[in-house]
């Protein structure tokens, strides 16, 4: 079925990443068959699975053809899902390719999770070269799921002091001195991490490039710590997610055209998008549940949002 979907890449996100404020899985697929299908064999499909919403499959090898392609790839994760009596919030867009889509998920389990990847990509396939019934297929993968030992859980930190997250295109790994040594003269004790290293009050704990998911890990692990300031790179946001539940602060140097090309962020608006991941983390179901009224919830959403 290689020539008809094949996985580009199947990326877990340990932490908060683009697509959700959790751990998700990003699975993205070469869907070549989709786009070269006709009109009238893809429109029969989506009766037959049936997509929801108004289903246009649009001319082979055109933006709306990729477009439909991915809302069958997420209808397809959702009802492999249901099948295994698990609801799943599934989001989808365009890949960085010209013949790719991205289908991505939360997930609560590792190798459960890399399973139903696996499938969706397996079930994308089958519906295009075999004539077995899409509830066969779907109750099918999910056997193989269910077949497959669970894995083990996110390991995101929940941090239990403040957190400052610096993101941005330049500047970072300087604002991060700059706010240790603020922090440091108001008499807290500080774990920071950055491209230089992660370091305790001043001290060197470890030598390289820590400004992803280890560098978070490794200064909330520092004993005794006031507040940790975290260098938040759009790489390690990409690569792995964020690596806390949730920050306090989040401070965005600037936006510029360096960097660009890495992961389908190939323009100034992806890059914006990347980097407010940082922006958004501190907005997590359980400040959402400790607001009391829903005047305060859209006001937590409208802060997120700026």
């Amino acid at each position: 079925m290689a020539d008809l979907v094949d996985i580009v890449e199947l990326r877990v996100l340990d932490g908060p990443n683009l697509y959700f404020p959790r751990p998700a899985v990003k699975l993205t697929l070469h869907v070549p068959g989709w786009l070269r299908a006709t009109e009238p064999r893809l429109s029969r499909l989506a009766t037959n699975i049936a997509l929801p919403g108004k289903a246009l499959p649009g001319r082979h090898q055109s933006e709306q053809r990729r477009r439909f392609a991915g809302r069958v790839g997420a209808h397809v994760a959702r009802s492999i899902a249901h099948a295994s009596s698990v609801r799943l919030a599934v989001r989808w867009r365009t890949g960085p390719g010209e013949d790719q889509i991205v289908i991505a998920f939360p997930w609560r389990r590792r190798d459960a999770a890399e399973a139903l990847a696996r499938q969706v990509a397996a079930v994308m396939g089958d519906l295009l070269g075999t004539r077995r019934p899409f509830e066969r297929l779907v109750a099918d993968a999910a056997g193989a799921i269910a077949d497959v030992e669970p894995g083990a859980a996110p390991t995101v930190a929940d941090p239990t002091v403040p957190v400052i997250a610096v993101t941005g295109t330049n500047g970072k790994t300087t604002t991060v001195r700059l706010l240790a040594h603020l922090m440091r003269s108001a008499g807290c004790s500080v774990a920071y991490s950055s491209t230089d290293g992660v370091f305790h009050d001043g001290e060197l704990v470890e030598a390289g490039d820590y400004s992803g998911f280890g560098g978070a890990q490794m200064a909330l692990a520092q004993p005794n710590i006031d507040v940790a300031i975290l260098e938040t790179a759009r790489g390690g946001i990409l690569l792995r997610g964020i690596g806390v539940v949730h920050n306090d602060v989040s401070v965005v140097t600037n936006i510029s055209a360096d960097h660009l090309g890495l992961h389908g962020v190939d323009t100034l608006d992806n890059m914006a998008y990347a980097v407010a991941t940082a922006r958004r983390a501190w907005l997590t179901a359980d400040r959402i549940a400790n607001t009391r009224s829903w005047r305060e919830f859209k006001k937590l959403l409208r802060r997120s949002q700026r």
